[in-house]
């Protein structure tokens, strides 16, 4: 893992799961004094989701899970009034562990996960991904999804994090969604949305 710094936005039940792409409308004023600490600071930004059961509306720095998608801006659109449309492209997953300040947005102190492709090796992971790839498929095909990117679904064996990129794509509950993203461990990730998509195929 590395440690750095990185501006965090606080979204309810938003994950950034890396490899996917994020539109985000950016209107508060400190949220776009975000976007100006982003640009001088390599285009950085977390999306943390609110824990929403213990939220409080009159809290101005609402509780947040600790384990969240970063990106990097990729485009930025600045409108006439200070406000902007920006695209963030996921890039990994990382814990938060202090504030470096929460004001006037929060900047988090965490440790980026670094990618580790050796449980690609191990024979339960490459069971169960080919499991889930197979049903994936079948529940794309089954929502009329375009038989290209039926076909594009073989190029996750060398994604970096292909269970979670999975997990983007599908519809399913965002507390199990937030769960696979934060576990430690590709192959247990793995097994738990492996159980999720066998139960997608089981309801259709």
């Amino acid at each position: 893992m590395s440690r750095t710094t990185i501006p965090i936005f606080p979204l309810p039940e938003v994950i950034l799961f890396p490899g996917t792409f994020l539109p985000l409308h950016i209107f508060e004023p400190r949220y776009r004094m975000m976007l100006d600490y982003c640009s001088e600071s390599g285009e950085e930004m977390a999306i943390a989701p609110i824990k929403m059961d213990l939220f409080d509306p009159k809290n101005p720095h609402p509780e947040i899970e600790t384990i969240f998608g970063w990106g990097s801006i990729v485009r930025r659109d600045p409108l006439p009034d200070g406000r902007s449309n920006i695209l963030l492209e996921g890039k990994g997953i990382a814990k938060l562990e202090s504030y470096e300040t929460m004001d006037p947005f929060r900047i988090g102190v965490v440790e980026k996960v670094e990618p580790d492709s050796k449980y690609i090796e191990d024979k339960l992971f490459v069971e169960t991904f080919d499991r889930i790839l197979y049903l994936t498929k079948r529940i794309l095909l089954s929502e009329g999804a375009k038989e290209d990117l039926i076909l594009r679904m073989n190029d996750l064996w060398n994604h970096p994090f292909p269970v979670d990129f999975i997990s983007s794509i599908l519809n399913f509950n965002f507390k199990q969604k937030q769960e696979i993203l934060a576990h430690p461990d590709q192959i247990a990730k793995a097994q738990l949305l492996a159980n999720i998509v066998e139960e997608m195929n089981l309801g259709e």
